[in-house]
């Protein structure tokens, strides 16, 4: 398969005969024809992939025996927004390790499209894959659904690949593979960013009870992915459906062949067969053959050589994984076009299918009986139920987490280390503090944790691809620190104390592991420090909305003037304090400042805000258009205060 110095094209017209002759070479597909010609056909890869995809028509100088004249290649988005968005989620990392890592490597037991290429650059999120044209197949549709014996096959195929993979280390070995205890991220927000969009987009398919499970989603998602989050977990594929199947007829067998690998992760493989049997079946079908599915699909596990898993713990498993549909529902209906003709008819089918398997299955009832006690876990990490992070883990928070710098985000803080020091990043996220950190502390060590573990593998990936050794991701509550007293030279704890409820709490947890005159330094936002311009009512409402919105999830938006107070009170001496601000004043920086808070704040806090009488739907979409048009504007400019202090840890 296509490999090392590679580049990766920008869009399917520019890939040229030459650069497809090596790579066609490299993958072993040709071994002396060059390529002469390409047609490139443009073609809709579906709902499920954003970016480019087309059909290759090839010519070459001379016939060699298996020489492809045909190929299906798929690129990132041209783009840049969309695909450091993709970034954040993986979607276009995923398909490409995918077929690198496990379907150039392994025998698997289910059959995939032959990879010619597959390249991913983390540098700038962009990718190529290319693969065998599957045209002389007979592809599965969603919206008229797999018959029965067609179901059988698929089933039977999934099931074998989830029995190769079943609590496989060689998963765990693949530093790229997502877990379900990703979704506790950017999905969840996601899934949360979207479901106003979904209920008005889909309001003329979608029955009460299933709006009203959906909602009930959106506000147990935390302990609904702590629950999956427990094994037995092997490869799943994550968007298990008709329209990435096709099939092959041979005499005397029916071959499957499964496309589309971007949500690829590590979980339960029931999710799957329940993703599957909702989406891919018309409901009378799916209840007349659904215990027969459930069986084959045991059946073929424990014949695969899966031990220790019972049909008790399978129907256990598809009833969670019922979750997967309902998620993938509201945000492909809140997301994308379904303005075409085949796409109400498939919208509609999609509702009244996965609503009425989750009526059937009563999914409501088992989100209502999940643990739900004063505290609950994430992945083993103990949260206080009131802890919310009021920004949220949307792509574009994240993208703009993972550009925090040290040169200004920590500049208060740098003066103070020594090369030799062991530095704890509370709320590293996605690890741009600590990344910057590491280079400076050249003989010691930058230990970063947060709270949402999803946030860490992306710390831990530039890590490896900047060759940072010093550095590591734990997933850990500032509340309960997996740490021995004074291990720790210096704490930097950035934008977290005043999204707490409790920061007194956290204050003591990081003065036991700091050593005697350790350092600690403390950076957090004051509202009453912001200042923007031009001046609009409606914005001027909505920073009062949004200061609601941040005391109601437990934080305290003018917690930042208050830091010497609090470091006095937490035991701290020697506290000097500064500030300094966050400014967006370029075009692009305060348009991009604007879509943030209307598509991601204001979107996932809209029932809230309604619930709560703050303000009604209409005055959110007054302040949604004052805030766009603000933040187009040529005058346009905000500046976000920021309190900093230091301090140190008595010597005794």
């Amino acid at each position: 398969m296509g490999g090392n110095n590679l580049p990766i094209p920008a869009t399917p017209d520019s890939i040229s005969p030459e650069w497809l002759t090596r790579a066609l070479r490299r993958s072993g597909a040709v071994r002396r024809a060059k390529v002469v010609s390409i047609s490139v056909r443009p073609v809709a890869a579906g709902s499920g992939f954003v970016g480019q995809a087309a059909r290759l028509y090839v010519e070459y100088d001379r016939k060699e025996p298996g020489a492809p004249a045909t190929m299906f290649v798929k690129l990132s988005s041209a783009d840049r927004e969309v695909r450091e968005k993709m970034r954040t989620v993986g979607l276009y990392e995923a398909e490409a390790e995918f077929y690198r890592d496990l379907a150039a490597t392994e025998q698997l037991p289910i059959r995939v499209p032959r990879p010619y290429v597959s390249l991913y650059d983390p540098t700038t999120a962009a990718s190529i894959l290319l693969v065998e044209d599957l045209g002389h197949a007979r592809f599965g549709d969603n919206l008229t659904g797999c018959s029965p014996a067609e179901a059988r096959v698929a089933v039977q195929s999934i099931a074998q690949l989830h029995a190769h993979f079943w609590q496989s280390p060689r998963l765990k070995s693949c530093q790229w593979l997502r877990s379900i205890d990703n979704d506790c991220g950017p999905p969840a927000s996601l899934y949360c960013a979207m479901l106003p969009q979904f209920e008005e987009r889909c309001a003329e398919f979608a029955t009460p009870g299933l709006l009203a499970t959906a909602r009930k989603f959106g506000e147990v998602q935390q302990d609904y992915y702590s629950q999956c989050s427990r094994g037995p977990h092997t490869l799943v594929h994550g968007d298990f459906r008709a329209d990435n199947l096709a099939f092959t007829e041979n005499p005397g067998d029916k071959s499957l062949i499964v496309f589309d690998w971007q949500c690829t992760s590590r979980s339960h493989g029931a999710r799957d067969l329940a993703y599957f049997t909702c989406s891919s079946m018309t409901t009378a079908q799916r209840r007349d053959t659904e215990q027969e599915l459930m069986q084959l699909y045991y059946e073929t596990l424990l014949a695969h050589g899966v031990k220790e898993y019972s049909p008790k713990d399978l129907t256990g498993d598809f009833r969670y994984g019922l979750g997967r549909p309902l998620s993938v529902l509201v945000v492909a209906g809140g997301a994308l076009d379904f303005s075409s003709e085949r796409g109400i008819k498939l919208a509609r089918e999609l509702c009244e299918r996965i609503g009425t398997a989750l009526e059937d299955h009563d999914f409501v009832g088992l989100l209502e009986d999940m643990p739900s006690a004063g505290s609950r876990a994430v992945s083993g990490v103990s949260i206080e139920k009131h802890e919310t992070y009021s920004g949220g883990y949307d792509p574009l928070i994240l993208q703009a987490l993972a550009e925090r710098e040290v040169n200004r985000d920590a500049a208060f803080f740098v003066p103070y280390l020594k090369p030799d020091m062991r530095v704890l990043d509370c709320g590293c996220g996605p690890g741009g503090i600590s990344l910057g950190l590491a280079p400076l502390l050249s003989k010691g060590q930058v230990v970063g944790i947060d709270v949402q573990a999803s946030q860490l593998e992306m710390g831990r990936r530039q890590a490896r691809e900047h060759g940072l050794t010093n550095v590591e991701f734990k997933h850990a509550s500032i509340y309960e620190l997996p740490f021995e007293d004074a291990a720790f030279d210096a704490v930097l704890a950035h934008a977290v104390l005043y999204h707490l409820g409790e920061p007194m709490k956290a204050l003591a947890e990081l003065r036991r592991v700091l050593k005697p005159r350790g350092l600690i330094g403390l950076r957090d936002a004051d509202i009453d420090g912001d200042v923007y311009h031009p001046p609009h009512p409606e914005l001027a409402r909505f920073w009062k909305l949004a200061e609601l919105v941040i005391s109601h999830s437990g934080g305290d938006p003018r917690f930042g003037r208050k830091h010497r107070q609090i470091l006095r009170e937490a035991g701290f001496v020697e506290i000097v304090a500064t500030a300094s601000s966050d400014s967006f004043g370029t075009p692009e920086t305060t348009t991009g400042f604007s879509k943030y808070w209307t598509d991601v704040f204001l979107t996932q806090h809209h029932d809230l805000i309604v619930s709560q009488g703050w303000a009604a739907a209409q005055e959110l979409a007054a302040m949604r258009d004052a805030l766009l048009s603000w933040g187009g504007g040529p005058d346009a400019f905000y500046s976000r205060c920021r309190c900093e202090a230091v301090a140190r840890k008595p010597a005794n």
